[in-house]
């Protein structure tokens, strides 16, 4: 699939099958655990050196595991699936006679595509070749957009949440210790 949108039809059936994510899937939470441990190690041997005291010691050490520790609550209450997610695979026939194989993951209606739909594909904006953001559904091959069904993001906030934290604090952790 190129970088811009594809119209056709959808070819044959829509599958779709519930989204599973692997139990032990949380990279934003190993990130932020990872960065965490980095931070401990960093400011407990500064303070080894007699460069820093016990207060600065005690918040570098307290911050992270707060951090980790929210991250580590709200994965445990926001699911990485998001609950009704389910992933919808079917083939669009372009007006070429191309076969475009999709796979999407989304929350719509189990009724919101069926086979002989005329629909429009657009690309997702990462450089993931083939990654479809948006299928619009058409009311003709040519015509207005019917409904929308939208993908959904391959990491849940939460994941996303945490990779963030987890830069954050290995950024704040090389700047104290660049500036040392």
């Amino acid at each position: 699939m190129t970088d811009a949108p594809v119209t056709g039809v959808v070819a044959g059936q829509v599958r779709i099958t519930a989204a599973t994510v692997p139990s032990g899937s949380a990279p934003g939470l190993v990130a932020v655990s990872a960065a965490a441990l980095i931070c401990i190690a960093a400011w407990t041997g500064r303070a080894l050196t007699g460069a820093v005291g016990a207060g600065p010691l005690t918040a570098a050490i307290v911050v992270p595991l707060v951090l980790v520790a929210v991250v580590a609550v709200a994965h445990r209450r926001f699911p990485a699936t998001g609950g009704a997610d389910a992933v919808w695979e079917f083939t669009v026939r372009t007006s070429e006679g191309a076969a475009v194989p999709v796979s999407l993951r989304t929350g719509a209606p189990r009724e919101s595509l069926r086979p002989r739909d005329p629909v429009r594909l657009v690309p997702a904006r990462s450089g993931r070749r083939g990654a479809i953001r948006v299928v619009e559904v058409l009311a003709t091959p040519d015509g207005p957009v019917r409904r929308r069904i939208v993908a959904a993001p391959t990491l849940s906030p939460v994941q996303r949440s945490g990779l963030l934290l987890a830069v954050l604090l290995l950024v704040a952790t090389a700047a104290t210790l660049l500036t040392a």
